[in-house]
């Protein structure tokens, strides 16, 4: 099984259908658009981080089970999707179980709280694929226009990662003159904050955020 395979498989479009059904009062997608960011952020950060292909794919097929454990709910939902990966991939994949370890670990750390987190490139990988998924496209446009504390990622273009000498710049292309301001207001920069400090404390990769701000100004702000 590859992870395009899973993407297309009935478990998957039924599982992510239930979970845009219970979050569908919610302005942020955590469906099929935010496991197709994530995917993609998973192969640039693949790339950079220059994984070998069999790492690449563990990472995808993690990148496209990591928010299954919604279907339980918000709390614990790595560790929920941990265990609903760990029962899917023994059951219906050809995986060998040491890369199925790899694969669910990397699911139950994605939150990246605590240190243990940080003890795989897959797991690493996975953490700042999810936590760069803040650009307009993941929004409901309509919805956060009238929520102030969402109105900032309607500017947000991109989130890329890109080699830079001997350090990693996570790169936030906004059309806000303002953005950095109004984006560390926000949570999700602390969130985003925290993982790259936890990187560079816990890893031997050296991560730093920069912020882009295009000559167009946006008028959500």
């Amino acid at each position: 099984m590859n992870y395009q395979e899973l993407l297309n498989s009935e478990y998957v479009i039924d599982t992510y259908k239930k979970i845009e059904y219970l979050k569908k009062d919610f302005p942020v997608n955590h469906g099929f658009i935010h496991i197709n960011h994530v995917i993609d952020n998973a192969k640039r950060i693949s790339k950079v981080f220059n994984f070998s292909k069999e790492d690449t794919e563990l990472l995808l097929i993690a990148a496209v089970l990591h928010d299954i454990g919604y279907t339980v709910g918000r709390d614990e939902h790595a560790k929920n999707g941990r265990l609903l990966a760990l029962e899917y991939l023994m059951n219906h994949s050809d995986i060998e179980q040491k890369n199925i370890k790899r694969i669910c670990n990397a699911i139950a750390s994605h939150g990246g709280k605590e240190k243990k987190d940080y003890r795989d490139n897959i797991s690493i990988a996975l953490i700042l694929a999810d936590k760069m998924d803040f650009v307009k496209s993941r929004y409901d446009e309509k919805a956060c226009q009238w929520l102030d504390k969402y109105k900032v990622f309607l500017t947000i273009e991109n989130v890329s990662i890109e080699r830079q000498d001997d350090t990693y710049g996570i790169i936030i292309k906004s059309t806000d003159a303002d953005f950095e301001k109004h984006f560390c207001e926000r949570s999700i920069y602390k969130k985003l904050l925290d993982i790259v400090n936890n990187i560079n404390n816990y890893t031997n990769y050296n991560i730093k955020i920069e912020f882009d701000k295009t000559d167009t100004i946006d008028k959500h702000i």
